[in-house]
């Protein structure tokens, strides 16, 4: 559901008049629950002031797994949901703390859950594990065959030109996990990125970026490399850490679902903290 203001008013009020049979208690439940988005940023707050021309949407009811990880969609095959930053994806060789894979075992035991991509652990946004293992080949099918769509948010460093571009490059790991460009292909893996400046300042610059490739740090590094780092991204040179974490948003997926053949798009609002950076009312997602 969604609605364009028309008028200046509370969020409580623009969402009484999107839903005139819902009671105010049931109103304020989708704002504690997430389901409010302002302009593509969740919206706890009732009384925050709603201006004419902003977007307010209101998603379907959701789930969640260990209290605070919103889960999008579940089935008999997949389940989609949102990876808060700091978190793990999936035990590594390295770290085995606590990871959405391990909540999602111990929460469904009875089921097999399986990875079929990572987002790194600083990183936020949508992820999909599946139930099976014919369900995961499928999807890890599409992530080689590039069917599946990806949208990233960044806010780099540093003033960019608005428009559009593509970096292209090979990208190969050291032995102490740092991730660069190499001129030899013969040792890198091909990594294409495309991107749009969409907000820009003196300071830093947001991104829409979409991944062609999915190799590891691609994002982090061709930001880096093209001399603009992701804020908070100490490990591929980013000066300064505003808000205290890695400004890298897993946006959107869209995919096809491995038994239905149905097309499907999952979203997640940028953090509420990315917009102390940009007046996010100015940015149309």
């Amino acid at each position: 559901m969604k609605h364009t203001a028309n008028k200046k008013n509370s969020l409580l009020e623009t969402l009484h008049e999107m839903a005139p049979d819902s009671s105010k208690n049931t109103l304020r439940a989708w704002l504690q629950s997430g389901r409010v988005t302002v302009d593509q940023q969740r919206a706890e707050r009732a009384n925050i002031e709603v201006l004419p021309g902003q977007i307010v949407a209101v998603g379907h009811k959701v789930s969640f797994l260990r209290g605070s990880i919103r889960i999008l969609h579940d089935d008999n095959d997949i389940v989609v949901l949102e990876k808060p930053e700091g978190l793990l994806s999936v035990a590594t060789d390295l770290e085995t703390r606590a990871t959405v894979h391990a909540m999602l075992k111990k929460q469904f035991h009875n089921r097999g859950v399986y990875p079929v991509h990572r987002l790194d652990r600083d990183t936020s946004g949508v992820m999909i594990f599946t139930y099976n293992e014919n369900a995961r080949d499928h999807l890890k099918t599409q992530f080689e065959e590039r069917q599946i769509d990806k949208t990233y948010f960044a806010i780099v460093e540093r003033e960019m030109p608005l428009g559009k571009g593509t970096w292209e490059s090979y990208l190969e790991e050291d032995d102490f996990y740092f991730v660069k460009s190499t001129n030899n292909s013969s040792f890198g893996k091909l990594a294409l990125t495309r991107y749009e400046v969409i907000l820009s300042h003196k300071m830093r610059s947001m991104l829409r970026l979409k991944p062609e490739t999915g190799r590891k740090n691609q994002l982090r590094v061709h930001c880096s490399e093209a001399g603009f780092p992701i804020l908070g991204d100490k490990k591929y040179g980013a000066p300064s850490n505003p808000i205290k974490r890695l400004c890298l948003h897993a946006q959107e997926i869209t995919f096809t679902h491995p038994l239905t053949g149905r097309r499907m798009t999952f979203s997640s609002p940028l953090p509420e903290s990315f917009g102390k950076l940009f007046n996010i009312k100015d940015l149309k997602i």
